[in-house]
């Protein structure tokens, strides 16, 4: 069972690596070097996680129903891999070509998406309602190295360190991140070994459910349903202020893009160790009197950012935060994990991803109005911060709904 942990927790390591690169390094080339408007970069997610939306219920009704994962997750990877390799390609090769590389890194996207829908199941098959929070901290821990990795491992690329092929820059970063990936998922892949699963239509009553059943049979749950909505909040207002941080240190306190970089390192570094520390505190006392905890304290930073004006000050906050940040993630995924209904395992994972893939919507709303009628400066984003923490109050009355199975509370 170690060892299918480790191939679990390798593959999120795996795929947050091309994630980061292309997110910091695809838009710029797109945006900044192609000129092209930034709602094409922005419109590339849009799509992708329409498409996602779109299909998620049918293939995670399917997983329900066969009760396998790895076959899927062969070909997802495979095709998100293929996808973004050709666009690593144009980035280099080409300065006509950028239509076709945003359309293939839209396919890439959404393939990467659906590979969600097989991996994240497996947590259940990995763990047990008493350790699943220490069993998904140690996945999301993975992933927030991957990101770290991500930067450093391809930062030689970008500034011209090593070059593979072309011509120097950003595009640079894009080919070692596939390759890595690649890499770094055949594990998974090739040496993990599903369980036999019972038959379907002897083990599963809801296969034959039409989708809009499914969906009402989901949210019949009325824990589940008040944790995708607490989700769905703390989601928006947590990624809203990490989409801005680099906006917000440079308008409020000047810092160089060099220190804008080792503190977004330190943070994501900081936010792995913190989400395995908290998946075992988690196991210890509770996935959703931990989440609380966590949103609560996220909430104080949040004023905290907004009153105090000293950089010096701030930084161990940052630091403070990130390591909060990574168990947001490992908790509420595990807590899906235990309050899924019988036989609807992957179906309850879709629509937590869906969740997030909406969740930047009211706090990016929320922000931009702040700063449109404040503006720009300090005054601005201290009033937008003390807008997000609103939207964590509103996430924590969500998340009071929630009513934990008697397996996952901590004996007293």
């Amino acid at each position: 069972m170690k060892l299918k942990i480790f191939y679990w927790a390798l593959y999120d390591f795996a795929n947050s690596i091309v994630l980061i690169t292309f997110v910091f390094y695809f838009s710029q080339w797109l945006v900044v070097e192609h000129g092209r408007p930034s709602w094409w970069y922005n419109g590339a997610l849009v799509v992708s996680s329409v498409l996602f939306v779109l299909t998620a219920p049918v293939f995670s009704r399917i997983i329900d129903i066969t009760g396998k994962k790895i076959a899927g997750l062969r070909i997802w990877t495979l095709l998100s891999a293929i996808a973004m390799g050709i666009v690593s390609l144009i980035a280099v090769y080409s300065d006509s070509l950028d239509v076709l590389a945003t359309v293939l890194y839209t396919l890439g996207m959404y393939a990467y998406l659906m590979c969600f829908l097989y991996f994240t199941p497996m947590l259940n098959d990995l763990s047990t309602s008493r350790n699943r929070g220490r069993i998904s901290g140690v996945g999301q821990g993975a992933n927030s190295l991957g990101q770290v990795a991500g930067l450093l491992v391809t930062l030689p690329f970008v500034n011209g360190t090593i070059t593979l092929f072309g011509e120097p820059g950003r595009a640079q970063a894009l080919m070692p991140s596939v390759i890595l990936f690649a890499f770094l998922a055949l594990p998974i892949l090739f040496l993990y070994r599903e369980d036999e699963v019972v038959k379907p239509w002897i083990q599963r009553p809801h296969g034959s459910r039409s989708l809009i059943v499914l969906f009402k049979t989901i949210l019949a749950d009325k824990s589940l349903a008040f944790l995708f909505l607490a989700y769905f909040l703390f989601s928006d207002a947590l990624l809203t202020f990490a989409n801005n941080f680099p906006l917000y240190l440079q308008a409020v306190h000047g810092a160089s893009d060099t220190l804008k970089a080792l503190l977004t390192v330190a943070i994501l570094g900081l936010a792995a160790v913190g989400a395995v520390i908290f998946g075992y505190i988690s196991d210890r006392f509770g996935h959703k009197k931990t989440l609380t905890a966590v949103l609560v304290l996220f909430s104080g930073i949040f004023i905290a950012m907004a009153f105090i004006p000293t950089f010096k000050i701030l930084v161990p906050i940052f630091l403070f935060a990130g390591i909060l940040f990574g168990p947001v993630w490992g908790i509420s995924r595990a807590m899906v994990g235990q309050l899924a209904p019988p036989g609807l395992l992957a179906s309850s994972f879709s629509y937590y991803v869906v969740a997030e893939r909406f969740s930047t919507f009211i706090g990016p709303a929320i922000w931009s109005t702040v700063l449109l009628q404040v503006g720009e400066n300090a005054q601005g984003y201290k009033w937008a911060l003390v807008s997000l923490s609103v939207i964590l109050c509103f996430s924590l009355l969500a998340l009071r709904k929630v009513a934990e199975p008697p397996s996952s509370v901590p004996r007293t």
